[in-house]
């Protein structure tokens, strides 16, 4: 506060790593400069609004360190040397994430109790239907191995299809400009009746406190305030890049959370964290 009441602008060197990877905080940190701004008058700079968002984050990454990890439990049917390697190559790969209660031979599995399991992970295909899920995977783990267990640990089964409408994928558009992009996303979401013609407004006054795109070619548009009954995102590819403030951007996901929304949509913008970091995917 004392920063802005003398006028001492300050730069922020961390700001695009901010955004980049912290989107929730950083939305945080723009809601809260809005908040600051009403009580005090002050404008709060977008490099003050990363520094916020910083304080923030550690916050939620705090939050998150207290999460239980998943527990597994290991079926082996080759002996007791490989089920170590496999157990001790599972500890180094995922650490606290993944808690590993212990192995067990195939024909002993019908006598454990498995509530207190999330899923099984098999080096052989299991003849009974568990009521857990099961992971089959090599003795010797190979990267789909371990990319199947990431999935089962990072709970993304199902965030894309939760929020993507085929009725508004929009692929290879020859879109030449931000406000382009902006309006024909805004325009195709108010036309599906999904939003009223606030959206637009509310999408560029969001713009106009800072820009949106995040590096690696993507861009993360969404109103300052939700005007939508549902949350979903439409979905823009461009056959160009476009510069977007001082970035290219060719992936568009105009992000529309529901009003008075009380469900946790963490795990749904760490999933667009995701996306947005992988270069391939994108």
């Amino acid at each position: 506060l004392n920063r802005c009441r003398y006028g001492m602008n300050i730069r922020n060197p961390m700001l695009d790593a901010i955004k980049a990877n912290y989107p929730l905080a950083f939305e945080a940190g723009i809601q809260a400069g809005e908040v600051i701004k009403k009580e005090t008058g002050f404008d709060i700079q977008e490099s003050e609004v990363g520094y916020l968002a910083l304080h923030i984050g550690a916050a939620m990454e705090r939050r998150n360190m207290n999460r239980p990890s998943k527990r597994c439990m290991i079926v082996c049917a080759s002996g007791a040397g490989s089920a170590m390697l496999l157990q001790d190559r599972l500890r180094a790969t995922f650490g606290s994430k993944l808690e590993i209660l212990g192995t067990v031979d195939y024909y002993k599995l019908n006598l454990m109790s498995l509530h207190a399991l999330d899923f099984v992970i098999s080096t052989i295909p299991l003849s009974d239907e568990l009521p857990i899920p099961v992971i089959q995977v090599n003795t010797i783990l190979g990267g789909g191995d371990l990319t199947k267990i990431e999935q089962m640990l990072a709970e993304d089964d199902g965030i894309a299809s939760t929020y993507t409408k085929k009725e508004l994928v929009f692929l290879q558009e020859s879109l030449s400009s931000r406000e382009d992009v902006l309006r024909f996303l805004c325009g195709k979401v108010t036309q599906s009746g999904l939003a009223d013609a606030e959206l637009e407004a509310s999408v560029f006054e969001r713009e106009a406190v800072a820009p949106t795109c995040f590096g690696n070619l993507v861009a993360i548009p969404h109103p300052m305030t939700p005007k939508t009954d549902s949350t979903f995102w439409a979905v823009c590819t461009l056959q160009k890049p476009i510069v977007w403030e001082n970035k290219r951007v060719q992936f568009v996901c105009l992000l529309c959370v529901e009003k008075d929304n009380t469900a946790n949509l963490q795990e749904m913008y760490k999933f667009l964290g995701r996306v947005l970091d992988d270069r391939a995917i994108v």
